[in-house]
């Protein structure tokens, strides 16, 4: 059992991955309770799809994951680049802020691609295997830190010691019995960097992030109208955030072959256009645009939104004319509503 075990972590790191890990599939008590909570309390907001598709999340072995599940593997992929901006340093406002994951292309096939060795290997010793990113219900990073990747932090990210939180998870799962790898056991310690430094004080307490509040949340999942309390405090961020896992520590000193980073290099379109242009766009540009690209999931309506806000708060008065005419003229009624706030908040700060 040791020694296939070995042999699957072994080709996970030749396919690209950062970390492998096994665990035991069995009851998550104490996450099921904590997810279940967090659903109660209606921290997950519009997204629906967690609730239904709650009791498979807390259960590899549930009918509709793999029923007869023993085992996960739990993978890990780094994406933080070493010619990455330094989010301390200053940076130009107006084009606004892609979470770093997203400047590249979709992970989501990437990832795909480097579990089919794995799954090849499974199956050719007689076992069943399922992949699944995050487009699938499962806890990834309970199952994570159950098989010794890391740990779940502050921010509830998942943090790897040595790589940091900029991370991708990837679980298969599997009928095979594997060698299970020990819950490591550093954490965060005193440091609370991530909870006082979110813009919209997202955090509740550690590790309940009340998504209804989060950037990311907001400038992705979230459909409509943004609530405008929450508008200003968004800054510059056009398509997810990052400054929880830039604070934290542990991703000050990650150390990863750049090489293994090497498929998130940013996309030109992605790094080159800013929120400006994104609100200029009809849905056949954006269509054209956002092909093979995480952000695409917001849509041409959420990005223009998105966009407006960035600019509102830029502070640029050389975006009005942009504002006024998509205040106007947009066909999104969401789009008109950002834009009208952002003119109106242009006018307020009274800055050139």
């Amino acid at each position: 059992m040791s020694t296939f075990t070995e042999q699957l972590k072994a080709l996970a790191l030749e396919q690209g991955f950062v970390r492998a890990g096994v665990a035991n599939v069995g009851a998550l008590d104490a996450d099921a309770e904590h997810f279940r909570a967090w659903l109660a309390a209606g921290h997950h907001g519009s997204m629906a799809y967690l609730a239904e598709t709650a009791e498979v999340r807390t259960n590899l072995a549930h009918p509709s994951m793999l029923g007869s599940a023993r085992s996960v593997l739990a993978l890990a992929t780094a994406y933080a680049r070493p010619d990455d901006p330094d989010p301390d340093s200053p940076r130009a406002f107006a084009p606004g802020k892609i979470a770093r994951y997203a400047h590249g292309r979709d992970y989501h096939p990437l990832l795909y691609d480097r579990t089919r060795a794995l799954k090849r290997l499974l199956r050719e010793h007689g076992h069943v295997a399922r992949a699944c990113v995050d487009t699938m219900p499962a806890l990834e990073r309970a199952w994570a830190a159950r098989a010794g990747l890391g740990f779940i932090g502050k921010n509830a990210c998942l943090i790897v010691p040595g790589v940091g939180s900029h991370v991708l998870l990837t679980l298969i799962v599997t009928n095979a019995e594997l060698q299970p790898d020990a819950p490591i056991s550093v954490g965060c310690g005193q440091c609370t960097l991530c909870l006082e430094r979110c813009p919209t004080k997202a955090f509740v307490a550690e590790r309940k992030l009340d998504a209804r509040r989060c950037i990311s949340y907001l400038t992705i999942e979230h459909e409509g109208v943004i609530e405008p309390a929450l508008r200003e405090p968004m800054g510059p961020w056009i398509f997810g955030c990052d400054v929880c896992q830039d604070v934290c520590p542990y991703n000050r000193t990650r150390t990863v072959d750049p090489a293994l980073t090497e498929p998130f290099a940013p996309r030109l379109r992605a790094v080159e256009l800013g929120a400006e242009d994104l609100l200029r766009m009809d849905d056949a540009v954006f269509e054209r645009y956002s092909r093979g690209m995480p952000m695409r999931r917001a849509g041409r309506e959420g990005m223009a939104r998105n966009a407006a806000i960035v600019l509102g708060n830029g502070g640029d008065k050389r975006h009005l004319p942009l504002l006024r005419e998509r205040a106007e003229l947009d066909p999104s009624a969401v789009v008109r509503d950002a834009a009208g706030w952002a003119v109106q908040r242009l006018a307020d700060r009274g800055e050139t």
